[in-house]
């Protein structure tokens, strides 16, 4: 059972947004591949308690006990994503905010120094 592990690509920019890509590409299917022999192995030690099944009857309940675990696995990948977007929407929102009150601050204090030294200057 090779279950295809869930896809969250990211534009890529230039060659080392390529290498980026393909670095969390292969770790994203190193992971996958993990979570399907955990998967396995789970199901595999659940029947090991069943030893009354016939062999096809363990095959069909490993089976059926891997690819649920999977779909739980999938469904918490795709949980955190969304969460992971949501935060990065909010935090992009606040630093844009942030940025926006930092150069309105600079204009304002600059604005100020020079109408203090013509002030001054006038005196």
């Amino acid at each position: 059972m090779s279950e295809r592990p869930p896809t969250g690509r990211a534009p890529s920019v230039g060659a080392a947004g390529e290498a980026d890509a393909g670095l969390r590409q292969l770790e994203g299917y190193l992971y996958w591949q993990d979570q399907n022999r955990q998967a396995r192995r789970a199901a595999q030690e659940f029947a090991d308690l069943l030893p009354w099944l016939t062999a096809a009857q363990r095959l069909d309940l490993e089976n059926h006990l891997a690819h649920t675990q999977l779909q739980a696995t999938r469904r918490g990948l795709e949980q955190f994503r969304e969460h992971r977007e949501r935060l990065r929407e909010q935090y992009g929102a606040r630093y844009h905010r942030l940025r926006v009150r930092c150069v309105l601050t600079a204009l304002l204090s600059t604005a100020v120094c020079v109408t203090v030294l013509l002030a001054v200057a006038r005196h």
